[in-house]
């Protein structure tokens, strides 16, 4: 499945992110239900839990338990999620294995970054609030950057900060936009299907998965869109395209 890289509109961001899932569904979700499955039980597990003390010692320990995989996961879920995104958009194809393999490789980079950007923010939140705002909002593409350039630390902070540059509101609206999606999306299979507890854990690993899933997939889009603007990326993946003679994608019209 090929994709037009190039620099899009605000809707195109978006649609393309949905196309990305739609296109790849198994293997995207694959990889957010290894991450959401495990909470997803926990929750289940917690959720019967009235009262403490009638808790009964193996509940609590199983459900521990799952909740320490899910933090675990977490980094290499998302290192994978961007990994495969970045890669089926590319033209590449990419197998769950793979992905969760490369997002392991990547696991202590993106955990030591994500490190320096919560100070970061905390730092600049502690000074009059809006430093922080302005951090989250410049460093919001911090995980493409480290899993799609291989670089970490001050120096992937940095390179989220350059690429968003003058693109600062429209990203930012972007991702609300993609938030209220997902938002709208979870609230609403959680209230039909409140009274089914089994099948409500499953459904909402699943619509976790997806919306991971979703919002991974418009960053991508919108790094590689930022990337055109300012580095004429796409003219440069055009070139190893016909240089490779991969066919190419036609124009959205």
């Amino acid at each position: 499945m090929a994709y037009e890289i190039r620099a899009m509109s605000f809707s195109e961001v978006l649609d393309t992110g949905f196309r990305l899932i739609r296109d790849h569904f198994s293997l995207l979700v694959g990889i957010g239900l290894v991450l959401y499955g495990p909470l997803a039980i926990a929750q289940e597990l917690l959720a019967g839990v009235q009262n403490p003390e009638d808790a009964s010692g193996t509940s609590i320990i199983v459900a521990s338990f799952f909740l320490l995989s899910f933090v675990a996961l977490s980094p290499i879920a998302q290192g994978a999620m961007t990994l495969a995104i970045g890669d089926v958009y590319r033209g590449n194809t990419m197998a769950l294995g793979d992905a969760f393999r490369g997002g392991l490789g990547r696991a202590l980079a993106l955990v030591g970054t994500y490190i320096l950007y919560t100070i970061g923010v905390m730092i600049g939140t502690l000074l009059f609030v809006l430093p922080g705002v302005y951090l989250m909002v410049a460093w919001m593409l911090t995980t493409q950057v480290v899993m799609l350039e291989g670089v970490a630390g001050p120096t992937a902070l940095g390179r989220s900060r350059e690429l968003l540059k003058e693109h600062m509101l429209r990203a930012l609206g972007i991702f609300i936009v993609a938030g209220i999606i997902v938002s709208i999306l979870q609230v609403g299979l959680d209230l039909v299907l409140m009274g089914v507890p089994v099948v409500r854990g499953v459904v909402s690993a699943i619509v976790q998965s997806i919306g991971l899933a979703f919002l991974t997939a418009v960053s991508v889009v919108l790094y590689f869109d930022l990337r055109c603007r300012k580095e004429n990326f796409d003219l440069e993946h055009l070139a190893r395209l016909v240089e490779s003679g991969t066919p190419t994608a036609p124009p959205v019209r």
